[in-house]
């Protein structure tokens, strides 16, 4: 019996110390830097994916090989999630990945695709964990943010992504908004 209870008390132990190591390498410590800003024009190449959105990974990475095969500086990569997970099935949730560039390049390949956004205002979350808990640490406190603000969201999320070095990173979720409404004249 003694050694059983030794035993339980280890694994309980171990589990502890495992999900604290993990919430620490994530980030689930970190803070969120939120606020409001203009950002410029970005030109994009990217590949659209559908399905689920922890799975754009393979996306991205190979439109990130493409362009460095071709000596495109690639130095921030991109998610962008056009549905709401909350609101569309899995397996039909659409999303484009790639790479910001400086100049579209001429002759993209099939299936790599370009476009360029417009310069706009958004609400910016920026956060030095993983990417992979950001739907649980960052859009929550994004949500809050524009809902205390009586803002409205326009358009997809964009997630940038720029990494430091193998153990640090960098995600800015740009968060589109709505032109304000014009207030009605008063008489």
């Amino acid at each position: 019996m003694k050694l059983l209870r030794s035993f339980l008390l280890a694994s309980v132990l171990a589990i502890v110390t495992l999900v604290i190591y993990l919430a620490t390498h994530l980030g689930a410590f970190k803070s969120v830097d939120i606020s409001e800003g203009n950002r410029p024009a970005m030109k994009m190449i990217y590949k659209d994916h559908t399905g689920s959105y922890h799975k754009i990974v393979a996306t991205i990475e190979e439109v990130e090989k493409w362009a460095k095969e071709n000596n495109i500086p690639c130095t921030e990569s991109f998610g962008e999630y056009i549905d709401d997970a909350n609101k569309v099935e899995e397996a039909r949730l659409r999303s484009r990945g790639g790479c910001i560039v400086d100049a579209i390049p001429a002759n993209l390949p099939e299936g790599i695709q370009s476009r360029e956004i417009p310069a706009r205002k958004y609400v910016v979350a920026i956060f030095e964990g993983s990417p992979g808990i950001g739907p649980l640490k960052v859009y929550p406190k994004a949500e809050t943010y524009m809902k205390e603000r009586q803002l409205v969201m326009d358009g997809s999320v964009i997630e940038i992504y720029v990494i430091h070095s193998s153990k640090t990173m960098t995600t800015t979720y740009l968060f589109p908004l709505a032109a304000p409404v014009p207030s009605a004249p008063t008489q």
